[in-house]
């Protein structure tokens, strides 16, 4: 499993080799790969389909413009999601500056559980958290990002990580047993 995770770090580096030559075309290759995670990452973060569509494709056209400036010893999705965060970070003060975020009527990440009212509390109770603790749970369990990779997307210790999450997750369950009472 280490060396299929090296394989793809060296194709990405050899990517991210040819973006900056000039070939734009390679570029796809990024976008194909990490455009689903984008587009949950974002969902996660403003639970409207369109918005976090046109959130993670604005995302991908400002790595584009930086790429040049990308260190390619270092893992692209780390760097891209530090972009895409800032992106719904903005979205989110926006929001908040008109109104509040709706949650009825839209469709949460699909799972296998149909509980629809539970999925709304759960979003809900995660949308009340710290905005830091709000994007670790997002990042850990519906992008399933490791420790090392969460500390290097949020420029934190990975101390800090794991104590955000802990006490988010204390929330959050404190939240949730008032519904499942």
């Amino acid at each position: 499993m280490n060396s299929m995770k090296e394989n793809n770090f060296i194709d990405e580096k050899e990517i991210i080799k040819q973006i900056k030559n000039g070939k734009k075309e390679a570029y796809h290759e990024l976008v194909n790969k990490y455009m689903r995670k984008a587009y949950y990452y974002a969902l996660g973060f403003v639970h409207n389909e369109q918005d976090a569509l046109d959130i993670s494709q604005e995302a991908f056209i400002r790595a584009y413009r930086k790429i040049k400036n990308f260190d390619p010893d270092k893992k692209f999705l780390p760097w891209f999601f530090q972009i895409i965060r800032n992106l719904c970070i903005d979205w989110i003060k926006k929001r908040k500056k008109s109104s509040e975020i709706p949650l009825n009527g839209v469709r949460i990440l699909e799972s296998p559980d149909k509980d629809r009212e539970m999925k709304e509390i759960l979003w809900k109770s995660i949308d009340e958290l710290p905005i830091e603790q709000k994007e670790i749970i997002i990042l850990r369990y519906f992008q399933g990002f490791s420790y090392q990779e969460i500390s290097q997307i949020l420029n934190k210790p990975i101390g800090s990580i794991m104590s955000s999450l802990y006490y988010a997750k204390k929330k959050l369950k404190k939240k949730i047993e008032k519904y499942l009472k």
